[in-house]
C-alpha cells in the first residue's frame, strides 16, 4: 500500500509541471483564437472617435484589448485544471491508453490486488519517460492573420491628426472659460453683498439671480450652448429689472444740478451728482427769502424750464419744480420751500434708484461680458489666423486705392482753386462743373474761392462738405465756411471747443460725399439752371446749437434708455454730451 501510495504522488509530481504546459498552450490557443475581437473593438472606438468627439480617445480605444488581455490572463492563471484531467489529455495526447489516468484512480483505493500493482508501475514508468517540452504550443494562425487587418486601422486611426481634437480642444477651452465666468459671477455676487447703497430688497434679489447662475455655470461641463443660454436667461431677467427712463433721468437731474449752480454763481461741474443737486435744492429753498422779487422770477422761470424738460425723465421732480415756480411767481415764498423740499427729496429718491440700477447694470455689463467670452472660447486662434490672412490682403488694397485716390484729389482741386480766382460770378458753376468730374475734392475748390472771392458760391450742388468743424465762429460769427478746415481760429460758444474733432496725423481732408453729374455727348460734365418757381430761402440755412441740442441730448437718452449701448459706455455717452452743453 504504501507503494501505492508513493507511485500515485509520484505520478502527481511528474504531471505537475505538464499542467503548466498546457496551461500555457490552451492559453496561447484561446489567445489566437480570439485577439481579433479585442482588436476590432479598439479599431471600432478610433473609427466612432473620428465622427464624434470622445475625451481621451488613445486610451478608451485601448479598454476592449485590455479586457480581453485581462480575461486571457484570467483564463491562464485562474482556470481550474485537475489533476486527474491533465492525467487524461496526456494519457490522450501520447497514445498511454489512460494508464496514468487509471493509476491516479487506483491510487484512490484502500485495498490494491496483484494486478493494480503491475498497473501502477506500468503507469510509473511511462510518467517517468514526460518531459513538459513534449506538449507542443498551437496557435491558430487564420484567426490570428484576421485580427491583423483591424490592429493595422487601429495604428493608422491612433497616430493620425483627428478633425475631432478641434471640438475636443474647444470643449475644453469653454469648460474653462465656463468656471472662469463662475468664479466672476462669485465675486460679483460678494461685491453685491457688501454693497451698501442698495436697497436689502434689491440686495437679496440680486445676489439670488447670481447665485442661481453660479450653481448652472458650475454645473456645466463644456456645453457652449447650455452656457450661453443660462446666461441669456440671466441677462434677460437683469434686463426686466432695468428702469428705461434712468439714463434720461440722471441726464436730466445732472443737468439740473449744472443749471441750479449756474443760477448761484458757483462753476459748472462737468458731470455732477445727484447729492449734489438735492443739496442745491436745499440751498436754494433756504435762499428764496433773501431774494429779490426780480431774482425770484428769474428763478421761477428757470425752474419752470427745468420742469417743461424733466416732465418725461422725472415727473416727480418736475412736479415739484413747477409748483415752486409757480409759488414764486405768485410770491408764495412759503409754498415754493415745500415744493423744493420736496423735489430735493425726490431727488434722493432717485438717487437710490440709481444706485440699484447701477448694480443691476454691473451684473448685466458682467453677463455680457460673460457671455461674448464663452462665446468666443476656443476659437480665438483660428479667428485670429483668419483676420490676419483678411487685414493683410485688405491692407495691400486699400493702399493702392489710397495713393490712386489722392493723385486723383490733388488734381482736381488744383483746378478748381485756379478757377477761383478768376472771378466771383463763375464761382458757382465752375465749382458744380468741375466738381463733378473728380470725386472728393470739391471741399478744396470752395476753399480757395471762398478765400478769393469773400463768398462762399452759388453752385455746391456737385458735392458735399468736408468740414471739420461743427460749432459758430468765434465771437458769434454765422459767416463761416463750413467747408473750410480748422485752422485753430474757430471755436465754440465757449473758451474751448464744445465739439469732438478727429485729429488727422497726414493733415489731409476726408473724403466727402459728392453726387456725379451727366456726361455729355463731347464726353464733359453738362450742368444747367433748375426750374424750380419756389422761393428759396433768404440767409444761411442754418439752425442755432442750442436749439438742436436737447433733441440730440433727448435721442441720446432714449438710445440709453433701450440699452442700444452697452451699460459700461453708457457714462462715455454722458461725458459727450455734457462737454456740449454751453456754458452759462
Amino acid at each position: 500500500m504504501a507503494h501505492t501510495l508513493t507511485t500515485g504522488s509520484h505520478i502527481q509530481r511528474r504531471l505537475q509541471p505538464i499542467a503548466v504546459r498546457l496551461r500555457l498552450r490552451d492559453t496561447l490557443l484561446l489567445a489566437s483564437k480570439t485577439l481579433w475581437i479585442g482588436v476590432l473593438g479598439s479599431a471600432l472606438l478610433q473609427i466612432i472617435g473620428r465622427f464624434f468627439p470622445i475625451p481621451n480617445l488613445l486610451l478608451l480605444s485601448l479598454i476592449p484589448v485590455s479586457v480581453w488581455l485581462l480575461v486571457i490572463l484570467g483564463y491562464m492563471f485562474l482556470r481550474p485544471l485537475p489533476m486527474r484531467r491533465v492525467a487524461q489529455r496526456v494519457d490522450s495526447m501520447f497514445d498511454l491508453r489512460e494508464r496514468l489516468a487509471t493509476a491516479l484512480e487506483l491510487d484512490k483505493h484502500e485495498t490494491h490486488h496483484a494486478l493494480d500493482d503491475q498497473q501502477q508501475a506500468d503507469a510509473r514508468y511511462h510518467a517517468e519517460q514526460l518531459r513538459p517540452r513534449m506538449v507542443s504550443l498551437q496557435i491558430e494562425q487564420r484567426p490570428l492573420m484576421m485580427a491583423a487587418v483591424p490592429l493595422v486601422i487601429w495604428g493608422i486611426l491612433a497616430f493620425l491628426p483627428n478633425p475631432q481634437d478641434l471640438i475636443l480642444q474647444e470643449r475644453a477651452a469653454v469648460q474653462e472659460a465656463v468656471q472662469q465666468t463662475a468664479d466672476q459671477i462669485e465675486e460679483l455676487q460678494q461685491q453685491t453683498a457688501q454693497d451698501t447703497s442698495l436697497t436689502q430688497e434689491e440686495r437679496a434679489e440680486l445676489e439670488r439671480q447670481l447665485a442661481e447662475l453660479e450653481r448652472q455655470l458650475r454645473e456645466n461641463q463644456g456645453n457652449r450652448e447650455q452656457a450661453l443660454a443660462d446666461l441669456s436667461t440671466a441677462e434677460a431677467r437683469l434686463q426686466q429689472r432695468l428702469d428705461p427712463n434712468t439714463d434720461s433721468r440722471q441726464a436730466a437731474l445732472e443737468q439740473l444740478s449744472r443749471n441750479l449752480q449756474s443760477m448761484s454763481g458757483q462753476p459748472a461741474t462737468q458731470q455732477p451728482s445727484m447729492d449734489q443737486a438735492s443739496q442745491q435744492l436745499r440751498e436754494l429753498a433756504e435762499q428764496i427769502e433773501q431774494m429779490t422779487p426780480e431774482e425770484q422770477q428769474s428763478a421761477a422761470e428757470n425752474l419752470n424750464q427745468q420742469a417743461s424738460q424733466m416732465s418725461q425723465s422725472a415727473p416727480q421732480t418736475a412736479q415739484s419744480l413747477s409748483e415752486a415756480a409757480d409759488a414764486l411767481q405768485q410770491g408764495n415764498t412759503q409754498h415754493a420751500q415745500q415744493s423744493l423740499e420736496d423735489a430735493s427729496r425726490s431727488v434722493e429718491q432717485a438717487e437710490q434708484q440709481q444706485a440699484n440700477q447701477q448694480a443691476v447694470e454691473r451684473s448685466l455689463s458682467e453677463v455680457q461680458e460673460a457671455r461674448e467670452q464663452i462665446a468666443q472660447s476656443g476659437q480665438q486662434q483660428q479667428g485670429e489666423g483668419q483676420q490676419g490672412e483678411g487685414q493683410e490682403g485688405e491692407g495691400q488694397e486699400g493702399e493702392g486705392q489710397q495713393g490712386e485716390g489722392q493723385e486723383g484729389e490733388g488734381q482736381q482741386g488744383e483746378g478748381q482753386q485756379g478757377e477761383g480766382q478768376e472771378g466771383e460770378g463763375q464761382q458757382g458753376e465752375g465749382q458744380q462743373g468741375e466738381g463733378q468730374e473728380g470725386e472728393g475734392q470739391q471741399g478744396e475748390g470752395q476753399q480757395g474761392e471762398g478765400q478769393e472771392g469773400g463768398q462762399q458760391g452759388g453752385g455746391q450742388q456737385g458735392g458735399g462738405t468736408d468740414a471739420s468743424n461743427l460749432g459758430e465762429g468765434e465771437g458769434g460769427q454765422s459767416d463761416i465756411d463750413p467747408n473750410q478746415g480748422d485752422d485753430g481760429t474757430g471755436h465754440g460758444s465757449g473758451e474751448s471747443d464744445l465739439i469732438y474733432q478727429p485729429f488727422n496725423p497726414d493733415g489731409e481732408l476726408g473724403n466727402p460725399d459728392t453726387i456725379q453729374g451727366e456726361i455729355g455727348e463731347d464726353g464733359e460734365t453738362q450742368t444747367q439752371q433748375g426750374n424750380s418757381r419756389l422761393p428759396g430761402a433768404t440767409g444761411d440755412s442754418r439752425v442755432p446749437y442750442q436749439d438742436v441740442l436737447p433733441e440730440y441730448t433727448e435721442s441720446a437718452g432714449e438710445a440709453l434708455d433701450q440699452s442700444a449701448i452697452p451699460p459700461h459706455l453708457k457714462d462715455y455717452v454722458r461725458d459727450y454730451f455734457s462737454e456740449l452743453e454751453p456754458e452759462r
